[in-house]
């Protein structure tokens, strides 16, 4: 997981431990900088990336010194829609801004309909807060209903919507759907994926934090 901010970037290995490590400047960290700077959509956000990359000591930014830090030697890709899972606690799914990334087993960011109608819309999510209510934002419209849940199951019922109509109701259609027919879920670090009654993922959310 890699974040960047205030000219310096942080490196925290996937299931290794919770100490993130400094990123030096130099090798193919401009790849790495230019790659997190435009596929970010919150400063200071981490994103997922793959490395080429190993540990040596330098100088230290402030400061007398030396210190540990990771020199980029290739940069491979870079994930915006993935999180490593284990790297962090597992977030709440209550109280929590899930962020619709997958859609039965099709990413969002490759949808057709989605890609064309975003610059109008606000992104796709939902929240259920400490009363069980569930509001969010479905493609066109604003989503509430009610919902009850355990750390495995979870039911949502008499989902209601705002009646604004826009080219992406075929998809909006679709998310209610997947809402109404969630039966079971897992969260893993900072992802959520919702299955069927027959087990099937039909969609998959990221945890944002603003």
């Amino acid at each position: 997981m890699y974040s960047y901010m205030a000219d310096a970037g942080l490196f925290l290995p996937c299931g290794e431990g919770k100490k993130r490590l400094p990123v030096a400047q130099e090798g193919d960290n401009i790849a790495l900088e230019r790659a997190y700077l435009k596929n970010r959509y919150q400063p200071g956000k981490s994103l997922l990336v793959t490395i080429k990359a190993h540990l040596d000591t330098r100088p230290k930014m402030e400061g007398n010194g030396e210190q540990k830090k990771v020199i980029v030697e290739q940069f491979i890709d870079i994930r915006q829609q993935e999180r490593c899972s284990g790297v962090v606690p597992p977030s709440s799914l209550a109280n929590t801004y899930w962020k619709l990334v997958e859609l039965k087993g099709e990413r969002l960011d490759s949808n057709e309909i989605w890609l064309r109608n975003r610059k109008n819309s606000r992104e796709i999510h939902f929240i259920i807060h400490q009363d069980n209510k569930i509001k969010g934002f479905a493609g066109c419209n604003r989503v509430s209903g009610k919902t009850s849940y355990t750390d495995k199951h979870i039911e949502t019922a008499s989902l209601i919507t705002t009646k604004k109509m826009c080219p992406a109701m075929a998809l909006e259609n679709t998310i209610i759907k997947v809402l109404s027919d969630a039966d079971s879920y897992t969260i893993k670090g900072e992802s959520l994926k919702l299955y069927n009654k027959s087990k099937q993922t039909i969609a998959q959310f990221i945890a944002i934090y603003f």
